[in-house]
């Protein structure tokens, strides 16, 4: 009878010394296309008691591990006693988010992403042994994906919430984050112009992904940092008489590693000619939670609806120019709900089986300082082909 408790593995991990578990017996494999195969030590005999043995194993870009495993661990009336086989289907080393198997059976398991590992741990005198076959397969283009199904006046957002969502930060600055940003492929950020225009080098840019919580971003597993290489500005940006082309891709040094938290948004199918009028659409960002205010530490979202463009313009007569390439969003609700200060070149969200880009932040009032108020935002859907070629195409193509 095989036993299984899905668990996190922190009860695991916090004994003393848990690191010491895996000294002597430490493995990390790339793997290739095709099937691969691993077995405790001395299989088909039983491993020695008291030993423990950690595998990490890395698939190709875009492949994904497909795994089936015989096992057979010591256990009691069902319950695991003194051996664990775990299997984390993320790839996290500290087997964080990892499941606990013992008893004797098979199961299967496939990997989120790239990446898996497994191990096992033997603390008594009794033993056993394990067999698992390992199929390295392209993965299906994945995008808009969830864990969970402070801008002004709005609530915190859920952790992974949003996985595309990025904190940009300046590095020659104490700000913590001057503008937001949203992936949107393996090595690229989709942001504002006039966020790209505030720094003077590509290179002094850090794109922060993965939390939630800016003051103790370390506090998400998922969290990792970017370096910025390369900064491509929308060629017919301009500011005056008011922010038009306000769009900018920013290129990582590095490859954007998959996770559970971190992931590309997806982009709306090219030919989108719909307007999303009246859609309810999610505004989020870490920017002050009130004009001139204190910035928000933790990610905050509202829901705004799309506007119709005839009406934002009545709301900024003699303010701005509102054309075809703007999407603007109203706090219907009145609830004095908006994007603020810092929260600029992050994405307006609509919500579908995945998520939707369909903005990015780009001028408003004041941050709401009224009820009923419209932001401006760059509509996405003027400027696909511009985004994608500037990708290399590397986005997934889904429908809405």
């Amino acid at each position: 009878m095989l036993s299984r408790c899905l668990m996190l593995a922190s009860c695991l991990l916090a004994l003393p010394a848990a690191r010491a578990y895996f000294e002597g017996c430490d493995n990390t494999y790339t793997l290739q296309p095709g099937l691969s195969v691993f077995e405790s030590p001395y299989y088909p005999q039983n491993y020695p008691a008291g030993t423990s043995c950690r595998y990490k194993v890395t698939a190709p870009d875009n492949h994904n591990i497909q795994m089936q495993c015989t096992i057979s661990l010591p256990s009691n009336n069902g319950q695991c006693t003194t051996d664990n086989f775990w299997v984390d289907s993320e790839g996290d080393v500290l087997m964080r988010t990892a499941e606990n198997f013992c008893g004797s059976g098979s199961f299967t398991r496939e990997s989120l992403f790239t990446e898996m590992t497994f191990a096992y741990i033997s603390t008594g005198s009794n033993s056993g042994r394990f067999r698992c076959t390992l199929n390295v397969q392209p993965q299906p283009c994945n995008c808009g994906w969830s864990v969970s199904p402070r801008i002004s006046n709005g609530q915190q957002a859920a952790i992974n919430e949003y996985p595309s969502m990025v904190a940009l930060k300046d590095v020659t600055s104490t700000v913590t984050s001057f503008c937001g940003g949203v992936i949107v492929g393996p090595r690229h950020i989709v942001t504002a112009a006039h966020c790209a225009g505030l720094v003077q080098q590509p290179t002094n840019i850090v794109a922060i992904v993965g939390t939630n919580n800016l003051q103790n971003p370390s506090s998400s597993i998922y969290y990792a940092q970017y370096a910025i290489q390369q900064v491509l500005i929308h060629q017919q940006y301009q500011t005056n008489p008011n922010l038009i082309n306000d769009i900018a891709i920013l290129i990582t040094a590095t490859r954007i590693k998959w996770t559970r938290g971190v992931g590309p948004i997806c982009l709306p199918p090219v030919g989108t000619t719909s307007s999303f009028e009246y859609d309810l659409v999610d505004v989020i960002g870490w920017g002050t939670i009130y004009f001139a205010g204190p910035a928000s530490a933790a990610l905050r979202k509202v829901s705004l609806m799309v506007a119709n463009n005839g009406d934002c313009q009545t709301d900024y007569q003699g303010q701005a120019t509102i054309n075809a390439n703007h999407v603007c969003t109203y706090d219907y609700a009145g609830l004095k709900q908006d994007s603020c200060q810092y929260d600029s070149g992050g994405p307006v969200i609509k919500r579908a089986a995945r998520q939707f880009l369909l903005g990015v932040i780009s001028f408003g009032n004041t941050c709401a300082s009224k009820a009923y108020s419209m932001g401006v935002n760059t509509r996405v859907t003027s400027y696909l082909n511009w985004i994608r070629q500037n990708i290399g195409y590397a986005n997934c193509q889904v429908s809405m």
